[in-house]
């Protein structure tokens, strides 16, 4: 009767076992396709062309690496763990992150273009040439995404639908505004060189806004990252002073789980902060 209860044990270890590596080889291929489509979106976003079918290779070494080395150095297989997860999901927040910081410099370009057109207009310009001047003297990423436009137009896209193909890249209610005013001067026939130097003034007063936000709210952000950080800052103190009890922590069991739920709660209190105050990182 036991032998039969054994036999039983170690065919559903051994089944669980088999169903545990079959999704998990399914859930990390879904990652791979994912993380790749959206690298390749993301960096034709940033006007960075690159071939991304070997970036999986590369984060599954860096990540194996990485993890190896911690755990020789700390001996501990929790840290070991996390930062080869982390390893994986670093990469999309990087480039969201890098993306965010282009759609932001190209929003605060657009006074500076309003007002450039407007002048042009009103020298007696057209708009396509006037928009081909100004994105030839203009800095990245306005000269790109304009250069892209006037690209489309001249393989026969029209300005309206280049204008949403620019909205749909750079997705914000600035450019949203800007395209709209455009599309709408072009079709009415009103004086645009007025439209654009008003929206101009409206969006300069919205950025003024933004940065008067962002300086009174600098203590609250900067007070986040104090206490994020404070943990962190005590441990490394502590394993100077008492590196005995701290070496428990690594080597230990209950040390482990111990560190795996000041991390839970790290990352709760910095997805808290963030919701909190907006803070992009």
């Amino acid at each position: 009767m036991s032998s039969l209860a054994l036999v039983c044990g170690c065919l559903s270890i051994a089944t669980g076992v088999w169903l545990g590596q079959c999704l998990f080889l399914r859930a990390s291929q879904q990652y791979r396709l994912r993380l790749t489509e959206q690298a390749r979106a993301e960096l034709s976003d940033l006007f960075v062309f690159v071939d991304t079918t070997h970036l999986w290779p590369t984060l599954v070494c860096v990540s194996v690496g990485a993890s190896l080395l911690l755990w020789l150095l700390t001996q501990s297989i929790v840290f070991a763990i996390g930062v080869g997860g982390a390893s994986f999901v670093l990469p999309r927040i990087l480039l969201k992150r890098a993306v965010r910081k282009r759609q932001q410099r190209f929003d605060w370009q657009l006074p500076e273009l309003l007002l450039s057109l407007s002048g042009a207009l009103r020298a007696g310009s057209g708009l396509s040439v006037a928009l081909k001047h100004i994105a030839q003297q203009a800095s990245p990423p306005l000269s790109q995404e304009f250069g892209l436009v006037l690209r489309e137009q001249r393989m026969g896209v029209e300005l309206p639908l280049a204008l949403n193909h620019l909205y749909q890249r750079m997705p914000s209610e600035s450019v949203e505004l800007v395209t709209t005013m455009l599309i709408v001067g072009t079709r009415s026939g009103a004086s645009l060189a007025d439209l654009l130097e008003r929206l101009c003034t409206n969006l300069r007063a919205r950025q003024h806004l933004e940065r008067k936000i962002d300086v009174m709210t600098t203590q609250g952000k900067m007070q986040a990252w104090v206490m994020g950080a404070l943990p962190i800052v005590l441990l490394l103190v502590l394993g100077q002073i008492d590196p005995l009890s701290v070496h428990l922590l690594h080597s230990t069991s209950v040390g482990q789980a111990v560190l795996a739920t000041v991390c839970i709660l790290e990352c709760l209190g910095v997805f808290a902060l963030r919701r909190i105050l907006a803070i992009h990182v």
